[in-house]
């Protein structure tokens, strides 16, 4: 497992919670601020313009990190005859954060043609988002319970992580508590995973 995901999986839901909401929040709220009142649309924001994407393209790299790490995990935990496949859930995450360097251009295009044939890859990108909510929310229960899941049983988790600035504190101890749990069995079987 490497260092990222280590640092997602150890995480308090404090600083997860400071990481994808508080600290975008006040950055996107400061930027704002500096923006002059004469900004009519997006294409009038220039250097700001290219602020703001950037920091939506770091918040959007934190946000897959953290599912990354968190589909990561619990898959490797669940038993395997539970397992669901992680090709879809890889593409899944990749395919957004190659999606957004196409988007913000398209977004700051003065060409309204433009937005309308993003639209199928907006939907599809967002499609891909909601598929990784149900693969960890599902993967999550699967781990805790060792048994099969019904929607039933991980729609509490999966509207959590949807609604993640209230859901972090409930689902990132339940993560925190897997992974300390996997820490102490390596240690007691005197194994060590990667």
């Amino acid at each position: 497992m490497n260092m990222i995901a280590r640092l997602f999986l150890r995480a308090k839901h404090w600083q997860i919670f400071l990481l994808l909401f508080a600290i975008p929040t006040a950055a996107e709220i400061a930027a704002m601020g500096s923006v002059p009142p004469t900004v009519r649309s997006l294409k009038d924001l220039g250097e700001a313009g290219l602020l703001f994407g950037g920091m939506m393209v770091l918040y959007m790299f934190c946000f897959l990190a953290w599912f990354w790490s968190m589909g990561s995990f619990l898959s490797s935990i669940v038993k395997p005859a539970l397992k669901l496949k992680m090709g879809f859930f890889r593409f899944a995450l990749v395919y957004p954060a190659l999606y957004i360097f196409a988007f913000l251009p398209v977004l700051l295009s003065p060409e309204p043609a433009w937005l309308a044939a993003i639209v199928p890859f907006h939907l599809f990108a967002m499609f891909c988002l909601f598929y990784s909510l149900y693969f960890v929310s599902r993967n999550l229960v699967l781990a805790e319970k060792g048994e099969p899941a019904s929607f039933y049983d991980y729609a509490g988790p999966f509207f959590l992580i949807w609604f993640y600035p209230i859901g972090v504190w409930i689902v990132q101890p339940r993560i925190n508590r897997l992974y300390a749990e996997g820490r102490n069995a390596e240690r007691f079987t005197g194994t060590e995973a990667g």
